[in-house]
């Protein structure tokens, strides 16, 4: 029995990739080369790595990976393939690109149980070279394109399986057509792909299937082609930073937890005025969210009800209180999350853990951050602080949009009204909200006390 589902691997770090933006370019690490082939080409094996769903980043990432390979120096092209299927791209430019390649393509479905469906496996059946790990798992090849799945017990209209033969007859496999059948509708093991002869073996390593391949013969569009029988040199081939944004966001999961984290953003800032760090990361994360749901087989009502959960719980929040509208809200959220991606493909369904941590996250940010800051904000002035207004003081930090105000001889906590203000600039205070001065620049002149008043390093505003 195949088992058609696991857990997601690397969802965190993949979510705080798009979060904080912390990979940086990668580009191809350049090894030195080995001897060369009789074919005139170095030893170098591109090993090029691709998890998740074939978007179009993936697909596009592909293409111009097995085309660079043949201007440069490399031999071989390894492409270490894990993924459930094709989510709204087409994998015909890849194939394309395997058929005219004058080096060879190697598909390796790794690491550990691995999987290739859908579209992923008409890439293992086109590539010159396929192989899989023990514990790895080939098809079920239908639907090729999850975005168009429409239940349990969908049966192929004869397009997956005519699609299967196109790419194993590009590759000169032949396929016997009760294995074809059983690949589209079931899937195979790594020992059943071996003995149908869908794969050409198994091989747990990379190293394993370095060694496999030296020496090795290829037919490619440019005639035949022998490999060296020197030891191959590995060149890391990764996405840029844009591609593997957005290939990671394409994720179910991923695309759910940007949609909240991009109204925490904004209902944030709604209650913090001036474009800060909040709104910006929730205009970015609610960007990436809706990119993602295009592709995503999404239910817009149930995208509907998230929106309206927001807004319900926003409203209360402003009344200063979570009551029956907040109750309405957290049913509209949980509605909006259990239906978000209703009838799609058990690969592109909500984890119980993003539905648990979203949903708990909402909760802990309006009960308690949210209520929390508003409290503070709306708290009794300090004594003195009423009578601090239109006092003109002196910017002692940049405020952008918080910072420090020296008036009237006592520092202050102090947020800008308006675009960023520079230190050292005069301000005149507007208002009080809460612990904070509210000021703008003005040109009127400080008291020079508050000029000349120097800030020990150890000191807080008063407004703390």
């Amino acid at each position: 029995m195949l088992v058609t589902s696991k857990p997601r691997r690397g969802v965190l770090l993949r979510l705080a990739l798009i979060l904080a933006g912390l990979a940086a370019l990668a580009a191809p690490s350049l090894a030195e080369a080995s001897p060369a082939t009789p074919s005139g080409r170095a030893n170098v094996a591109n090993y090029v790595e691709v998890s998740g769903y074939l978007d179009s980043a993936a697909v596009s990432f592909l293409t111009r990976q097995i085309a660079d390979a043949q201007s440069d120096d490399s031999a071989v092209v390894i492409l270490r393939l894990d993924s459930p299927g094709a989510l709204d791209a087409s994998v015909g430019p890849v194939l394309h690109a395997m058929r005219e390649s004058s080096i060879p393509v190697v598909v390796w479905i790794a690491p550990g149980d691995a999987e290739a469906g859908g579209a992923a496996a008409l890439l293992t059946l086109g590539s010159h070279r396929a192989v899989m790990t023990s514990e790895a798992t080939l098809g079920p090849a239908h639907p090729v394109d999850l975005r168009s799945y429409r239940g349990e017990g969908e049966g192929d209209d004869g397009s997956t399986l005519g699609a299967i033969e196109d790419a194993a007859g590009e590759s000169g496999r032949r396929l016997d057509p009760a294995a074809a059948e059983r690949l589209v509708s079931v899937g195979l093991t790594a020992e059943e792909a071996v003995d149908m002869r869908m794969v050409d073996g198994i091989e747990p390593t990379v190293q394993e299937l370095l060694q496999s391949l030296m020496g090795a013969e290829f037919d490619v569009a440019s005639g035949t082609v022998t490999l060296s029988e020197e030891p191959f040199t590995l060149r890391f081939v990764k996405m840029s930073l844009l591609e593997r944004l957005t290939h990671s966001a394409m994720q179910p999961e991923f695309a759910y937890l940007l949609l909240l984290v991009g109204f925490f953003g904004l209902v944030f800032e709604l209650y913090n005025p001036g474009l800060g760090a909040g709104g910006i990361a929730g205009a970015a994360a609610l960007a990436f969210s809706f990119h993602a749901f295009t592709a995503l087989p999404v239910s817009w009502l149930a995208v509907g009800a998230l929106v309206l959960a927001f807004v319900l719980l926003t409203v209360d929040l402003g009344a200063g209180k979570l009551g029956i509208v907040s109750m309405l809200g957290l049913a509209a959220l949980l509605t909006g999350t259990l239906f978000l991606y209703s009838g799609a493909h058990p690969a592109v369904r909500l984890g119980w853990w993003a539905i648990a941590g979203g949903i708990l996250m909402t909760f802990v940010f309006f009960v308690q951050a949210m209520t929390s800051a508003i409290k503070a904000r709306t708290a009794k002035p300090l004594p003195g602080a009423e009578g601090i207004l239109e006092a003109v003081g002196v910017a002692r930090t940049d405020i952008a949009p918080d910072g420090q105000v020296m008036a009237r001889g006592t520092l202050w906590r102090a947020r800008t009204l308006g675009a960023a203000i520079g230190q050292g600039t005069a301000v005149k205070v507007k208002g009080v909200s809460g612990l904070m001065l509210m000021v703008e620049p003005t040109d009127e002149a400080p008291a020079q006390s508050d000029v000349d008043t120097p800030v020990p390093t150890d000191a807080e505003p008063n407004g703390r």
